[in-house]
């Protein structure tokens, strides 16, 4: 007798976290869904209803049957006129990483560097650049950066997950390798 349940092929997620346009990826296998989540301060007067919505819709979103999920880290400013958008970023980031926690989801945190290094084989450079690579290399059309930097997060969370029998390029083994040793993780 041989087992006919269908083979499930498991779901890698990215998130990079926003107010305004926050990016979703979820890969299995070669398939890759993404999606900008959006607000503004019309769709969501209040700031904890906003944040709340992200919270809610990213975690509608998440398949149950994730296995890793990677977050983009926080923005840090380098002006002080930055400040109010940074916490806005924190709050909005911590909620969504408390929400995983909470569903047991594994997760890293991957740094800008690491994932445009990743994407590119450069850690610095404009979103332009990681548009761009995600198309040519992996046939991505992102509507915007947040999409983009979402789908590189996932492959990323791929690679963690299946390594060491994942063949990767050198810089992002090396990207793959830093995330793992530098990186809190959760429920790993």
């Amino acid at each position: 007798m041989t087992d006919k349940s269908p083979v499930t092929v498991p779901a890698y997620v990215g998130l990079d976290i926003s107010l305004t346009g926050t990016g979703f990826s979820v890969k299995r296998g070669s398939e890759l869904q993404i999606e900008t989540v959006k607000t503004t301060p019309k769709t969501h007067p209040n700031d904890l209803e906003r944040l709340q919505y992200i919270r809610g819709r990213l975690m509608e979103l998440v398949p149950n049957d994730t296995r890793m999920v990677c977050v983009e880290d926080f923005f840090v400013p380098r002006k002080a006129s930055q400040m109010g958008a940074a916490k806005g970023l924190i709050m909005a980031g911590t909620l969504v990483r408390v929400a995983l926690f909470e569903r047991g989801l594994p997760f890293y945190v991957v740094s800008p560097g690491q994932l445009k290094k990743f994407a590119t084989g450069k850690g610095n450079g404009p979103k332009s650049i990681v548009v761009r690579e995600v198309y040519k290399r992996w046939g991505v059309d992102a509507k915007d950066d947040n999409q983009a930097d979402a789908c590189v997060l996932a492959h990323i969370a791929e690679a963690i997950h299946l390594q060491p029998d994942f063949d990767l390029h050198k810089y992002q083994q090396e990207v793959v390798d830093k995330v793992v040793e530098e990186s809190l993780s959760y429920n790993i």
